[in-house]
């Protein structure tokens, strides 16, 4: 029996935050509030309008988090709310990595890109069903 689909995340659900950190396989990179400021745009945002150069003069000191369950959209919903580029992903009460728009905007082009080429693959095996007709 076919089941109906309600939904595009039923035919591709989206990528977890655990999921694309995977993916990175990068360190995480610690700063301890005395430490000189390491963000490109932190420094340039800190040292040209206020003067200040420590970590704890310039970043934020509201962090929002998610756990590695979460998914894209809902990751991007809290940036964007926000107004961050950069969220830690907590596993166990540690921060098991740190994704960027930049990661998540490309896993929903990915996933897109993914996503058209089965609906193609789906259209012309519903048009020409039997390869002998190609």
């Amino acid at each position: 029996m076919l089941t109906r689909l309600r939904s595009l995340e039923q035919l591709m659900p989206f990528a977890t935050a655990g999921e694309l950190l995977m993916q990175k396989r990068q360190s995480v990179v610690v700063a301890a509030p005395g430490t000189t400021a390491v963000a490109e745009r932190d420094i340039a945002r800190g040292v040209i309008l206020h003067r200040r150069t420590l970590v704890r003069d310039i970043m934020i000191s509201e962090v929002y988090t998610v756990e590695p369950e979460t998914r894209v959209p809902e990751c991007l919903t809290i940036m964007h709310g926000a107004r961050i580029r950069h969220l830690p992903v907590m596993a166990a009460e540690r921060v098991a990595g740190v994704l960027s728009v930049r990661d998540l905007t490309g896993s929903l082009i990915e996933r897109h890109e993914r996503l058209l080429r089965r609906l193609h693959d789906e259209r012309v095996t519903l048009l020409f069903p039997y390869p002998s007709s190609y």
